[in-house]
Formats: structure tokens, sequence, C-alpha cells
């Protein structure tokens, strides 16, 4: 997808005399012209791809990495050790971006086109329509230890919250929020924000407080991913880069992957490889603990958005 000049939103006030915008405008637009294509009819791919369809437990052999391919409407499934990929069969679905699991095995979609969530069931179980109010453009998604969904509702400037228990929505209190994008979770039950306009990461205590991580030279901070030892990954999409925060420390470097154009999802697997979706390149990276940059088996992804990684079984050496 190349990038797009867009025209301001319609709430956007008039040029300054001296032909200056404020920067959140700016950064808007930037964020806009990425999701236009979400507000224009498409149809989507799943028919052409039936024959690739596959249940997403008992067709699955060894690691697979879930994609939204936010440019041809679906979600495939990548397999990290070779292979061809598989379609995920789901309806309607426009422009995804964000996807998450839960412990027990269903998938979770960010139908950004449509402004709701999917929750694709475990077992052939199906899809339903997570129950949410107001969702505008969400993108990025999260699941805790209770099942708990945490919704990055993105031109509403906030992250909802939806139980698991079915007792509704709520927004999490966090404040500032300008377009929030990623969502990631620690075992503690904090909740890591990328801030897209903003260019920050905010952390949310499991206590409700907040906090800015701090980060140097962030720029439309995208997608996140925290590793079992709690070091944070932030795809810097302004920068065409990735950068690290160790845990503990806080220091910051940059990840050593080469020729990214506008990195976002991001994912850590249980050996500590990093895969990016490194969107404007169509492609997904791998980088290995060793500094190995590999491409995984794409075919014909466009605009890869949102990476996923199922819970961990048997088949998973």
């Amino acid at each position: 997808m190349e990038r797009i000049t867009v025209r301001p939103y319609e709430d956007e006030p008039p040029v300054p005399s001296n032909g200056t915008r404020r920067r959140p405008i700016r950064r808007r637009a930037a964020l806009a012209g990425l999701l236009l294509l979400c507000v224009s009819p498409a149809q989507t791919t799943q028919t052409a791809h039936a024959a690739e369809a596959h249940d997403v437990h008992h067709r699955h052999t060894g690691q697979r990495l879930y994609v939204s391919d936010y440019g041809d409407n679906r979600v495939v499934a990548l397999p990290t050790r070779g292979g061809g990929e598989s379609v995920l069969v789901l309806d309607g679905l426009v422009r995804p971006t964000g996807l998450a699991w839960d412990r027990a095995g269903s998938l979770y979609i960010a139908d950004t086109g449509n402004n709701r969530v999917l929750r694709l069931l475990p077992d052939g179980g199906g899809e339903a329509t997570v129950p949410t109010e107001g969702l505008s453009r969400p993108l990025g998604l999260a699941v805790d230890a209770s099942g708990d969904l945490y919704i990055a509702d993105s031109f509403n400037d906030r992250v909802v919250k939806v139980a698991a228990d079915g007792s509704g929505q709520s927004t999490v209190p966090a404040t500032g929020l300008l377009h929030p994008w990623g969502l990631a979770l620690a075992p503690d039950g904090d909740l890591y924000v990328s801030d897209f306009v903003n260019d920050r990461v905010v952390r949310v205590s499991a206590a409700g407080a907040q906090t800015t991580v701090p980060v140097d030279g962030l720029s439309q901070p995208t997608g996140l991913a925290l590793s079992a030892a709690g070091d944070l990954y932030v795809s810097d999409s302004g920068n065409n880069r990735v950068v690290m925060i160790a845990a503990g420390t806080g220091a910051q470097t940059t990840v050593p992957f080469t020729g990214l154009s506008n990195p976002l999802g991001l994912a850590v697997d249980h050996r500590g490889t990093l895969y990016v979706a490194d969107a404007f390149n169509n492609r997904v990276l791998r980088l290995r603990p060793n500094g190995t940059q590999t491409v995984l088996n794409p075919t014909g992804l466009n605009t890869p958005t949102g990476l996923a990684f199922p819970p961990r079984t048997g088949a998973d050496r």
C-alpha cells in the first residue's frame, strides 16, 4: 500500500494565517492515511481462498503465526518453519488489524472497517461479534489471564475493556490518548498502550495509575509486544525501526532489523524470536536471538498489520 495523502478531518480547524499546523493534526492525517481504506467498501477474499481454509486447532502442526492481511480483508496463518499459508474463513471481514488469543483458544480480530471485534471460537465453533458499544476504528487487542478483552478504540481516543463475565464494557482510566494503537499486557496486569499521535507509550497499572514509558525519539508508535523476560518491543513506525526497552534497567536499544518500511504488528515466540509486520514491504520478518533476519514465506500479503501466536499446545515443539 502506498503512502496516501488525505484531506484533513472534517473537524480540523482552519490553517492559521502563518501557514503552520499543530503537530497533532499532522499525526491525525498520517493515521487517517494509513487507515483510509477502512472507510471504503471492500469485498472480502475468503470465498476465493475457501479451499485453503482450516480448522484453527485440528490442523495445527508446529508453530503458526496468525497475520491480519489488512489490504486483502483476511486473516492468514503462516507456518514459521516453511510451507504454505492457510486462510481463516470469516464472514464480511473488512480491513482487519489487531489480533489476540485467549487461553481457551479463541482468536479475537479487530474488524476495523466494520467497527467491531470478532471472536473465532476454538475447535470449529464458528465466529461471533463481541458485544461492544460505539467503537470507531478499533485497532490493537489484548486479552488478560481472566479472559477480559482490551480494545484500542482508536478514533474515540480510548481503550475499552470487555469483561469476560458478561458484565459489559468499561473505559480504561488512561488520559490524554490520541489514536491509541497497540496494546500489550504484562503478567502483573499492567497495560501498555502505544499513543500514536502523541509519540509515546503509556503504562496503566492494574490499580489504574498511568505513567509514560521513557522512550527516546518515538514517531508514530504502533505495535507492542512483551517478551517472557518482560522486555518491551515497540514498532516505531515513523522511524521505520523497532526499539526494545529492557526489563529492569529501562535501557533502550534499536532492534537490528534491516529494510523496514512502516513496521506495525509485533509478536514474540516462546524461543524469544521476534516477528514484525513490515507493512509497506508486504512481508513478515523474523529476527532470531542470534541476529539472523529472514522473511516468512508470504503468499500475496497486502499490508500485513497484526500478528499473534496461539496458546502453545503439545504440537508446538
